[in-house]
């Protein structure tokens, strides 16, 4: 089994470095519009060019995915998968939630994950066949089912086949209230240290997932599409639940009833 400690320490590194530069231009980003209506900062730009001239410095035979410079995925046995800022939109507006996100994958699955959420300073990380760590600490979901009051997070609105009235009318039936985040990142980080029990969101690129997927799971939760099968960084799915694997089910049974036909 290959210990990844070193590629480890790298993306740790390469997290707060990040870091220091999502909070130095925060507030007063400049900000375009991309094709498909979503925000791009020059902090997306800077933080993956620094991303692709470590990496190339570092680890030369390795590639790099990423949102903004290189997102055209090449066949590679290491590819590093990176969301500079995922949660454009908050960040755009001046509001802290939002997260850097890295993932080295070995042919196609994760094997490394970094996520950071540099405005609580929050380091979240793991490696294959290792816990997940929240700042030096191992952090588990929390293994409860769904009780009245819950919040949980992710409305998947984008999709026009998703019924999302229903969705919200099923939930209240029990009692549970959906609310978003603009960052899957950001939400499945709340999964994995046990803040909700789940979060459903469209299962976006492969840099919105990489880290996250790996996190969750090595932190005892479980992520599926709405058909209940693994979900990985680039298989081509409708939706993404990650959940602390007790509600999963439950969650799933509401997905379906409010998938469009």
């Amino acid at each position: 089994m290959k210990n990844y400690q070193k590629e480890l320490d790298f993306a740790k590194k390469i997290a707060l470095k990040a870091g220091k530069i999502i909070l130095k231009n925060f507030l007063h980003s400049k900000i375009a519009i991309k094709s498909n209506w979503s925000p791009v900062t020059e902090t997306d730009f800077a933080v993956s060019k620094m991303v692709i001239q470590e990496v190339k410095k570092s680890f030369p035979n390795h590639e790099v995915l990423d949102e903004e410079l290189q997102n055209k995925k090449k066949d590679a046995e290491y590819l590093w998968v990176c969301d500079p800022v995922d949660g454009t939109i908050p960040f755009s507006h001046n509001v802290p939630t939002c997260a850097f996100s890295l993932a080295l994958c070995r042919n196609g699955k994760p094997v490394v994950g970094v996520i950071y959420d540099p405005f609580m300073k929050r380091l979240l990380y793991t490696t294959e066949n290792y816990p997940s760590y929240l700042n030096g600490k191992v952090i588990n979901v929390k293994k409860e089912k769904l009780k009245i009051g819950d919040n949980i997070f992710g409305i998947p609105y984008w999709n026009e086949k998703f019924n999302a009235n229903k969705y919200f009318e099923l939930l209240f039936a029990k009692k549970i209230r959906p609310t978003y985040v603009e960052s899957i990142v950001y939400q499945c980080m709340l999964v994995a240290t046990g803040v909700t029990k789940v979060t459903v969101s469209i299962p976006a690129m492969p840099w919105d997932r990489a880290a996250a997927i790996i996190i969750v799971e090595n932190a005892g939760g479980l992520v599926t599409n709405e058909a209940g099968k693994k979900v990985t960084p680039f298989g081509n799915y409708e939706y993404m639940i990650a959940s602390n694997g007790t509600v999963h089910e439950e969650i799933l049974n509401i997905v379906k009833q409010c998938l469009k036909k």
